[in-house]
Protein backbone atom coordinates (compact mmCIF):
# COMPACT_ATOMS: atom_id res chain seq x y z
CA UNK A 1 0.00 0.00 0.00
CA UNK A 2 1.53 3.43 -0.73
CA UNK A 3 -0.09 7.11 -0.95
CA UNK A 4 1.76 9.94 -1.33
CA UNK A 5 1.00 13.32 0.73
CA UNK A 6 2.28 16.85 -0.18
CA UNK A 7 2.80 18.03 3.93
CA UNK A 8 2.30 21.73 4.95
CA UNK A 9 4.79 22.65 7.42
CA UNK A 10 2.65 22.63 10.56
CA UNK A 11 5.67 21.21 13.02
CA UNK A 12 7.80 24.36 12.03
CA UNK A 13 4.33 26.53 13.83
CA UNK A 14 6.76 28.73 16.74
CA UNK A 15 9.77 27.06 16.41
CA UNK A 16 12.19 29.47 15.09
CA UNK A 17 15.16 27.43 15.26
CA UNK A 18 13.24 24.78 13.08
CA UNK A 19 12.34 27.54 10.81
CA UNK A 20 15.89 28.36 10.26
CA UNK A 21 16.11 24.58 8.70
CA UNK A 22 13.04 24.50 6.66
CA UNK A 23 14.53 23.91 3.88
CA UNK A 24 15.42 20.23 5.07
CA UNK A 25 12.08 19.57 6.07
CA UNK A 26 10.38 16.91 4.23
CA UNK A 27 7.19 18.06 2.02
CA UNK A 28 6.10 14.83 0.39
CA UNK A 29 5.42 11.52 1.96
CA UNK A 30 5.08 8.14 1.06
CA UNK A 31 3.67 5.75 3.33
CA UNK A 32 4.42 1.95 3.05
CA UNK A 33 2.71 -0.87 5.17
CA UNK A 34 4.42 -4.11 5.34
CA UNK A 35 4.38 -7.17 7.34
CA UNK A 36 7.62 -7.89 9.47
CA UNK A 37 8.11 -11.44 9.03
CA UNK A 38 11.54 -11.25 10.89
CA UNK A 39 12.68 -8.68 13.42
CA UNK A 40 16.07 -8.44 12.69
CA UNK A 41 16.12 -7.65 9.03
CA UNK A 42 14.05 -3.90 10.22
CA UNK A 43 16.55 -3.72 13.09
CA UNK A 44 19.31 -1.99 11.26
CA UNK A 45 17.04 0.25 9.08
CA UNK A 46 15.43 1.43 12.69
CA UNK A 47 18.82 2.08 14.43
CA UNK A 48 20.32 4.01 11.64
CA UNK A 49 17.08 6.41 11.89
CA UNK A 50 17.51 6.26 15.46
CA UNK A 51 20.88 7.39 15.16
CA UNK A 52 20.06 10.37 12.85
CA UNK A 53 16.50 11.24 14.97
CA UNK A 54 15.60 9.24 17.76
CA UNK A 55 14.70 11.03 20.74
CA UNK A 56 12.37 8.89 22.85
CA UNK A 57 13.56 5.68 24.75
CA UNK A 58 10.21 4.14 23.91
CA UNK A 59 10.99 4.60 20.09
CA UNK A 60 14.17 3.11 20.35
CA UNK A 61 14.98 -0.53 19.36
CA UNK A 62 15.77 -1.26 22.61
CA UNK A 63 12.07 -1.33 23.27
CA UNK A 64 10.65 -1.57 19.92
CA UNK A 65 13.52 -4.93 19.80
CA UNK A 66 12.24 -6.54 22.95
CA UNK A 67 9.02 -5.51 22.18
CA UNK A 68 8.50 -7.29 18.68
CA UNK A 69 10.93 -10.12 20.32
CA UNK A 70 8.66 -10.79 22.91
CA UNK A 71 4.82 -10.44 21.65
CA UNK A 72 3.03 -14.04 21.34
CA UNK A 73 2.28 -15.51 17.93
CA UNK A 74 -1.27 -13.96 17.62
CA UNK A 75 -0.14 -10.59 16.75
CA UNK A 76 1.20 -10.05 13.11
CA UNK A 77 3.43 -6.77 13.57
CA UNK A 78 3.41 -4.14 10.49
CA UNK A 79 6.14 -1.66 9.46
CA UNK A 80 4.83 1.60 8.16
CA UNK A 81 7.71 3.55 6.29
CA UNK A 82 7.23 7.14 5.66
CA UNK A 83 9.84 8.07 2.77
CA UNK A 84 10.36 11.02 1.19
CA UNK A 85 12.10 10.08 -2.42
CA UNK A 86 14.84 7.43 -1.73
CA UNK A 87 14.98 8.40 2.05
CA UNK A 88 13.58 6.84 4.67
CA UNK A 89 11.76 9.79 7.40
CA UNK A 90 9.59 8.14 9.57
CA UNK A 91 9.35 4.36 11.29
CA UNK A 92 6.92 2.86 13.30
CA UNK A 93 4.85 -0.21 14.04
CA UNK A 94 1.33 -1.03 13.36
CA UNK A 95 -0.79 -4.17 14.79
CA UNK A 96 -4.53 -4.52 13.53
CA UNK A 97 -6.18 -5.86 15.93
CA UNK A 98 -10.22 -5.74 16.76
CA UNK A 99 -10.89 -4.88 20.54
CA UNK A 100 -14.51 -4.01 22.50
CA UNK A 101 -14.22 -1.78 25.29
CA UNK A 102 -16.72 -1.89 28.08
CA UNK A 103 -20.09 -0.60 26.90
CA UNK A 104 -18.62 -0.06 23.52
CA UNK A 105 -19.08 -1.20 19.93
CA UNK A 106 -16.37 -3.99 18.83
CA UNK A 107 -14.49 -1.91 16.96
CA UNK A 108 -11.68 -3.68 14.45
CA UNK A 109 -8.58 -0.90 14.92
CA UNK A 110 -5.02 0.09 14.10
CA UNK A 111 -2.75 0.59 17.42
CA UNK A 112 0.95 2.29 16.77
CA UNK A 113 3.33 0.62 18.82
CA UNK A 114 0.80 -1.03 20.45
CA UNK A 115 -1.77 -3.75 20.64
CA UNK A 116 -4.63 -2.98 21.73
CA UNK A 117 -5.14 -5.64 24.39
CA UNK A 118 -4.22 -4.17 28.23
CA UNK A 119 -2.48 -7.84 28.70
CA UNK A 120 0.06 -6.54 26.34
CA UNK A 121 -0.07 -3.01 26.58
CA UNK A 122 0.54 -3.32 30.23
CA UNK A 123 3.91 -2.26 29.52
CA UNK A 124 2.60 1.53 29.13
CA UNK A 125 4.08 3.16 26.21
CA UNK A 126 4.36 6.61 26.44
CA UNK A 127 6.75 9.61 24.31
CA UNK A 128 4.94 7.47 21.66
CA UNK A 129 4.45 8.33 17.86
CA UNK A 130 6.65 7.72 14.90
CA UNK A 131 10.55 7.56 14.94
CA UNK A 132 11.66 10.73 12.80
CA UNK A 133 13.03 14.15 13.08
CA UNK A 134 10.94 16.24 15.65
CA UNK A 135 10.76 18.97 12.78
CA UNK A 136 9.01 16.44 10.36
CA UNK A 137 6.84 15.02 13.18
CA UNK A 138 3.66 17.07 12.62
CA UNK A 139 3.87 16.69 8.25
CA UNK A 140 4.38 12.98 9.15
CA UNK A 141 1.53 12.31 11.51
CA UNK A 142 -0.95 14.63 8.94
CA UNK A 143 -0.22 11.89 5.98
CA UNK A 144 -0.58 9.01 8.03
CA UNK A 145 -4.01 9.65 8.90
CA UNK A 146 -4.63 10.67 5.31
CA UNK A 147 -2.82 7.33 4.53
CA UNK A 148 -5.12 5.56 7.25
CA UNK A 149 -8.64 7.43 5.79
CA UNK A 150 -7.85 5.98 2.00
CA UNK A 151 -5.84 2.97 2.55
CA UNK A 152 -7.27 1.04 5.23
CA UNK A 153 -10.82 1.28 5.20
CA UNK A 154 -10.93 -3.05 4.83
CA UNK A 155 -8.95 -3.57 7.45
CA UNK A 156 -9.81 -0.82 10.57
CA UNK A 157 -12.18 1.34 11.55
CA UNK A 158 -10.25 3.26 13.91
CA UNK A 159 -6.95 4.24 14.79
CA UNK A 160 -5.44 4.21 17.89
CA UNK A 161 -2.54 6.81 19.30
CA UNK A 162 -1.65 5.66 22.89
CA UNK A 163 0.61 8.62 24.61
CA UNK A 164 1.59 10.88 22.30
CA UNK A 165 3.39 13.56 22.99
CA UNK A 166 2.87 16.11 19.52
CA UNK A 167 -0.33 17.84 20.37
CA UNK A 168 -2.57 16.27 16.75
CA UNK A 169 -4.42 19.11 14.76
CA UNK A 170 -8.17 18.63 15.72
CA UNK A 171 -9.63 20.68 13.39
CA UNK A 172 -7.81 19.09 10.59
CA UNK A 173 -9.27 15.62 11.88
CA UNK A 174 -12.44 16.83 11.92
CA UNK A 175 -12.56 18.19 8.75
CA UNK A 176 -11.74 15.12 7.25
CA UNK A 177 -14.47 13.71 8.32
CA UNK A 178 -12.44 11.50 11.79
CA UNK A 179 -14.81 10.83 15.00
CA UNK A 180 -12.09 12.11 17.68
CA UNK A 181 -11.62 11.70 21.27
CA UNK A 182 -8.42 12.49 23.49
CA UNK A 183 -7.87 11.46 26.76
CA UNK A 184 -4.66 13.31 28.42
CA UNK A 185 -2.50 13.09 30.92
CA UNK A 186 0.40 15.82 32.77
CA UNK A 187 3.98 14.78 32.29
CA UNK A 188 6.78 16.03 34.58
CA UNK A 189 10.49 16.55 34.25
CA UNK A 190 13.65 17.94 36.04
CA UNK A 191 16.24 20.09 33.90
CA UNK A 192 19.35 19.07 35.67
CA UNK A 193 21.00 21.76 34.34
CA UNK A 194 19.59 23.29 37.87
CA UNK A 195 21.18 20.55 39.93
CA UNK A 196 24.47 21.48 41.45
CA UNK A 197 27.28 19.75 40.33
CA UNK A 198 27.91 17.93 43.41
CA UNK A 199 23.88 16.71 42.91
CA UNK A 200 22.05 19.04 45.51
CA UNK A 201 18.91 19.32 44.26
CA UNK A 202 18.20 22.68 46.34
CA UNK A 203 17.69 24.90 43.88
CA UNK A 204 15.00 23.21 42.14
CA UNK A 205 12.80 23.47 45.30
CA UNK A 206 11.39 25.86 47.27
CA UNK A 207 11.93 26.87 50.46
CA UNK A 208 9.23 24.74 52.33
CA UNK A 209 10.35 21.67 50.18
CA UNK A 210 13.96 21.72 50.94
CA UNK A 211 12.69 21.96 54.21
CA UNK A 212 10.70 18.55 54.08
CA UNK A 213 13.79 17.65 51.92
CA UNK A 214 16.08 18.07 54.78
CA UNK A 215 13.36 16.46 57.69
CA UNK A 216 13.05 13.56 55.68
CA UNK A 217 16.54 12.68 54.98
CA UNK A 218 17.49 13.54 58.95
CA UNK A 219 14.14 10.69 59.45
CA UNK A 220 16.42 8.21 57.74
CA UNK A 221 19.91 9.27 58.98
CA UNK A 222 18.38 7.72 62.51
CA UNK A 223 18.34 4.65 60.89
CA UNK A 224 21.87 4.56 59.51
CA UNK A 225 24.06 5.74 56.95
CA UNK A 226 22.14 6.42 54.00
CA UNK A 227 23.67 5.11 50.20
CA UNK A 228 22.42 5.44 46.65
CA UNK A 229 23.92 2.36 44.48
CA UNK A 230 23.37 1.48 40.62
CA UNK A 231 23.08 -1.89 39.44
CA UNK A 232 26.76 -2.85 37.87
CA UNK A 233 25.81 -5.61 35.25
CA UNK A 234 22.82 -7.55 33.67
CA UNK A 235 22.38 -10.09 36.45
CA UNK A 236 23.06 -7.45 39.57
CA UNK A 237 20.47 -5.73 37.69
CA UNK A 238 17.84 -8.32 37.26
CA UNK A 239 17.90 -9.17 41.27
CA UNK A 240 17.39 -5.26 41.55
CA UNK A 241 14.20 -5.70 39.55
CA UNK A 242 13.11 -8.09 41.42
CA UNK A 243 13.37 -6.97 44.50
CA UNK A 244 11.78 -3.22 43.42
CA UNK A 245 8.27 -6.29 42.11
CA UNK A 246 8.68 -7.03 45.98
CA UNK A 247 8.21 -3.64 47.33
CA UNK A 248 5.99 -2.30 44.51
CA UNK A 249 3.31 -5.66 45.05
CA UNK A 250 3.48 -5.04 48.57
CA UNK A 251 2.70 -1.57 48.25
CA UNK A 252 0.31 -1.67 45.99
CA UNK A 253 -1.70 -4.49 47.65
CA UNK A 254 -1.30 -3.21 51.16
CA UNK A 255 -3.76 -0.06 49.55
CA UNK A 256 -6.55 -2.95 47.44
CA UNK A 257 -5.00 -1.57 44.12
CA UNK A 258 -4.12 -3.55 40.92
CA UNK A 259 -0.56 -3.63 40.67
CA UNK A 260 1.65 -3.27 37.75
CA UNK A 261 3.04 -6.78 37.69
CA UNK A 262 -0.33 -7.77 37.68
CA UNK A 263 -0.51 -9.03 33.86
CA UNK A 264 2.78 -11.55 33.41
CA UNK A 265 3.83 -10.11 30.38
CA UNK A 266 5.00 -7.40 32.23
CA UNK A 267 7.42 -8.81 33.73
CA UNK A 268 9.11 -11.15 31.21
CA UNK A 269 9.01 -8.13 28.77
CA UNK A 270 11.52 -5.89 31.46
CA UNK A 271 13.38 -8.81 32.00
CA UNK A 272 14.18 -9.32 28.68
CA UNK A 273 14.91 -5.68 28.42
CA UNK A 274 16.88 -5.70 30.89
CA UNK A 275 19.14 -8.90 29.50
CA UNK A 276 19.40 -7.51 26.21
CA UNK A 277 20.13 -4.17 26.96
CA UNK A 278 21.46 -3.40 30.21
CA UNK A 279 25.51 -3.65 28.89
CA UNK A 280 24.55 -1.29 26.19
CA UNK A 281 23.38 1.52 28.93
CA UNK A 282 20.01 1.95 28.01
CA UNK A 283 18.35 0.85 31.45
CA UNK A 284 19.55 1.73 35.12
CA UNK A 285 18.06 0.00 38.03
CA UNK A 286 19.73 2.29 40.94
CA UNK A 287 18.84 1.06 45.27
CA UNK A 288 18.59 3.44 47.67
CA UNK A 289 19.42 2.02 51.40
CA UNK A 290 19.51 3.40 55.19
CA UNK A 291 21.80 1.37 57.67
CA UNK A 292 21.88 -1.34 55.41
CA UNK A 293 17.96 -1.32 55.14
CA UNK A 294 16.43 -1.13 51.46
CA UNK A 295 14.63 1.64 51.24
CA UNK A 296 13.43 1.82 47.44
CA UNK A 297 14.63 0.92 43.95
CA UNK A 298 14.49 2.47 40.90
CA UNK A 299 14.11 1.24 37.17
CA UNK A 300 15.05 3.83 34.82
CA UNK A 301 15.51 4.25 31.31
CA UNK A 302 18.65 6.17 29.56
CA UNK A 303 18.68 8.02 25.73
CA UNK A 304 20.67 11.12 24.73
CA UNK A 305 20.95 12.53 28.30
CA UNK A 306 17.11 12.11 29.61
CA UNK A 307 16.54 9.56 31.87
CA UNK A 308 12.86 8.39 32.36
CA UNK A 309 11.72 7.24 35.82
CA UNK A 310 9.61 4.12 34.53
CA UNK A 311 9.15 2.30 37.83
CA UNK A 312 9.71 1.93 41.36
CA UNK A 313 9.02 -0.15 44.73
CA UNK A 314 9.34 1.59 48.29
CA UNK A 315 9.23 0.43 51.46
CA UNK A 316 5.99 2.68 52.31
CA UNK A 317 4.81 0.21 55.34
CA UNK A 318 5.01 3.06 57.55
CA UNK A 319 2.71 5.71 55.53
CA UNK A 320 4.47 8.44 58.18
CA UNK A 321 7.59 8.21 56.43
CA UNK A 322 8.65 9.14 52.54
CA UNK A 323 10.76 6.53 51.03
CA UNK A 324 9.98 7.28 47.70
CA UNK A 325 10.14 11.38 48.15
CA UNK A 326 13.99 10.29 49.58
CA UNK A 327 15.01 8.16 46.33
CA UNK A 328 14.17 9.88 43.69
CA UNK A 329 15.94 13.21 45.33
CA UNK A 330 18.85 10.83 45.65
CA UNK A 331 18.43 9.36 41.72
CA UNK A 332 18.07 13.18 40.85
CA UNK A 333 21.27 14.31 42.30
CA UNK A 334 23.09 10.50 40.93
CA UNK A 335 21.88 11.88 37.43
CA UNK A 336 23.37 15.34 37.21
CA UNK A 337 26.81 14.29 38.47
CA UNK A 338 26.91 11.76 35.99
CA UNK A 339 26.06 14.16 33.18
CA UNK A 340 22.52 13.35 32.50
CA UNK A 341 20.66 16.26 31.36
CA UNK A 342 16.55 15.46 32.05
CA UNK A 343 14.37 13.48 34.90
CA UNK A 344 11.87 12.69 33.11
CA UNK A 345 8.80 11.37 36.10
CA UNK A 346 6.91 10.60 32.59
CA UNK A 347 3.01 10.72 32.70
CA UNK A 348 0.79 11.31 35.89
CA UNK A 349 0.25 13.76 38.23
CA UNK A 350 1.24 13.47 42.16
CA UNK A 351 2.10 15.98 44.70
CA UNK A 352 6.22 14.76 44.85
CA UNK A 353 6.57 14.94 40.78
CA UNK A 354 4.96 18.63 40.77
CA UNK A 355 7.31 19.25 43.93
CA UNK A 356 10.56 18.68 42.12
CA UNK A 357 9.59 19.33 38.27
CA UNK A 358 10.74 22.21 36.76
CA UNK A 359 8.89 21.39 33.88
CA UNK A 360 5.51 20.10 32.29
CA UNK A 361 4.49 18.49 29.20
CA UNK A 362 0.94 17.01 28.02
CA UNK A 363 0.55 13.32 26.72
CA UNK A 364 -2.21 12.07 24.55
CA UNK A 365 -4.13 9.11 24.20
CA UNK A 366 -5.80 9.67 20.86
CA UNK A 367 -8.56 7.45 19.37
CA UNK A 368 -9.59 8.53 15.93
CA UNK A 369 -12.57 6.81 14.09
CA UNK A 370 -14.23 6.48 10.33
CA UNK A 371 -17.35 8.61 10.55
CA UNK A 372 -19.37 5.82 10.24
CA UNK A 373 -23.31 5.84 11.39
CA UNK A 374 -22.92 3.25 14.28
CA UNK A 375 -19.55 5.11 15.75
CA UNK A 376 -21.64 8.19 15.73
CA UNK A 377 -24.75 6.47 17.83
CA UNK A 378 -22.40 5.39 20.07
CA UNK A 379 -21.16 8.96 20.74
CA UNK A 380 -24.19 10.29 20.98
CA UNK A 381 -25.96 7.44 23.59
CA UNK A 382 -22.17 8.31 25.13
CA UNK A 383 -22.55 12.05 25.09
CA UNK A 384 -26.40 11.80 26.85
CA UNK A 385 -25.68 9.16 29.12
CA UNK A 386 -22.49 11.69 30.30
CA UNK A 387 -25.02 14.80 30.48
CA UNK A 388 -27.57 12.79 32.43
CA UNK A 389 -25.32 11.22 34.61
CA UNK A 390 -22.51 13.45 34.94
Amino acid sequence: MVLAYTGHPRALAGNPESERDSEHVAKDIRFTFQPIDSPAALESGWRELEARSGRSFFLSWAWIGTWLATLPAEFRPFVISAREGGRVAGLAVAIANTVRQRLRTKVPGLHLNSTGDPRWDCIAIEHNGFLCDAREEGIILDGFFDWFARETADMADELRLPGVTLPLDTEMLYRRGFLHSTNTQPGFAVNLDFVAKDGDIGAVLSGNARQQLRRTERDYERQGEIEISAARDAGEALGYFRALKSLHVASWERRGRRHSFSEPYFQMFHEHLIAREFAKGAVQLLRVRAGGRDLGYLYNFRKHGRVSAYQSGFDDADRKRRPGVLSHSLAIGWNAKNGERVYDFLAGENQMKSTFATDRYVLTWQVIRRPLLKYRLESLARHVVQRVFG
